[in-house]
């Protein structure tokens, strides 16, 4: 008995990381050992769907904490090719991640990504009753891995962009989501090629300080300024006219 719960955990093991384990995962690996030691759990549980929801799980994660999702298309990559393309890509950024998917169960979730809970069941019948689709779905056409970075920034696409060129027709770069858009390859092309936050900041204080951002300021500040001057002039001639008019009514 407890030679099989043992070996029931050491199967469900590699699926469980520190990042991305959640309630539901925990919940379902627990129900896994307790149904192989011989007692009923709550409600059925098939090995298919746990997999199926951990990893629609982890899409989620992937999805909603990456400002910048690449896909790319590989071809027979060897587990040492993915030792050296995630050591690569480390070498840009520790927070680089790159992953493998399962095509059909992430194109589900891209499907069911709108809905409050992309894995419940509700999210699954909506997908249904109205046949919804993906702009990104024709990109997991074959074998699709995930590169994913975590803020907006063209200088690590550029790096990513990089590597990748370096892996040929074994790993290449066709579109994905930039912020909120969803992007082609020539679009991730010209997002690589602008300058980042921090140099866009420093062109614009540049800007300021040159002479028309000086006028601008000038500007600004003159503008109190000829209003109130404008007012004064306006209030002399009322007086003025007021003066007149009392002048003429004095009798000769």
């Amino acid at each position: 008995m407890f030679f099989r719960s043992f070996t029931s955990l050491i199967r469900i093991r590699p699926y469980l990381t520190k990042e991305t384990v959640s309630v539901r995962s925990f919940s379902s690996c627990c129900n896994a050992l307790s149904n192989s030691q011989g007692n009923k759990p709550s409600k059925p549980v098939k090995p298919a769907d746990s997999r199926k929801t951990y990893l629609m799980e982890i899409y989620q994660h992937f999805w909603e904490t990456n400002e910048i999702v690449l896909f790319a298309h590989h071809n027979n990559l060897l587990s040492s090719d993915n030792e050296q393309i995630r050591k690569e890509l480390h070498k840009i950024s520790k927070d680089i991640q790159f992953r493998k998917l399962k095509s059909s169960i992430f194109r589900h979730y891209l499907r069911a990504s709108n809905h409050e809970d992309p894995i419940s069941k509700a999210a699954m019948r909506q997908v249904k009753r109205k046949k919804t689709r993906h702009p990104l779905e024709p990109l997991l056409k074959g074998p699709t891995a995930l590169i994913m970075i975590k803020d907006l920034d063209p200088k690590a696409v550029k790096e990513v962009w990089r590597v990748l060129k370096a892996q040929k027709e074994k790993l290449f770069l066709m579109g994905g989501k930039v912020g909120q858009r969803y992007v082609d390859l020539d679009k991730i092309g010209e997002f690589k090629d602008l300058p980042s936050l921090p140099e866009l900041r420093s062109q614009l204080v540049g800007l300021l300080s040159m002479s028309s951002g000086a006028g601008i300021v000038r500007a600004l500040e003159s503008a109190p300024t000829n209003l109130a001057m404008t007012l004064e002039s306006r209030k002399n001639e009322m007086e003025k006219k007021e003066a007149d008019v009392k002048t003429d009514e004095i009798p000769e």
